[in-house]
């Protein structure tokens, strides 16, 4: 009874967005994204260094990534992650799963003309806005960049920038 209320009308089933996704500029802000990615570190690739692999996902702005995260020189993290274009909301979402347990949902705002994604954190009473971001950096190259705001992002702090390469 209960799984048949939840195809009738009204329900949270029947109340979703069937239409079909809609060909906008937005949704193919990351077509850049495909293929795999090494850190390049001091000037070169490195191929033992964070990696990461981006294959298309079900629509034409969705994307599955699978990481490979040097933290230093004794912990590599393994991640799978999904950038997707929402188009209900239109925006950009990225959802993070780590075999350390993290799960992370962050939402993406545009800046100027570039795509953020942002998440409020709570460590140990250490509460801060965190953003981050994949910028095009010409063919084949990109920078990943990570910022903090402790004042809800009247102001932000670089945590890192890295610059990465595709594979050929």
């Amino acid at each position: 009874m209960l799984l048949l209320a939840a195809a009738l009308p009204g329900s949270g089933l029947a109340a979703q967005d069937t239409r079909p996704l809609a060909d906008e500029p937005e949704l193919h802000y990351f077509d850049f994204w495909a293929g795999t990615w090494h850190r390049i570190v001091d000037g070169r690739v490195d191929t033992t260094a964070t990696r990461f692999v981006v294959t298309p996902g079900v629509h034409a702005g969705a994307w599955e990534e699978t990481w490979r995260q040097r933290l230093d020189t004794a912990t590599v993290l393994h991640a799978r992650a999904f950038r997707v274009w929402d188009k209900t909301t239109r925006r950009w979402m990225y959802v993070w799963v780590s075999d350390n347990g993290l799960f992370q949902v962050w939402e993406g705002r545009k800046v100027g003309a570039n795509w953020y994604f942002y998440r409020e954190f709570d460590i140990q009473g250490d509460r801060y806005l965190s953003r981050q971001a994949w910028l095009p950096a010409g063919p084949g190259r990109l920078v990943r960049i990570s910022e903090r705001s402790s004042d809800s992002g009247g102001t932000w702090q670089l945590r890192f920038r890295e610059e990465y390469r595709r594979a050929p």
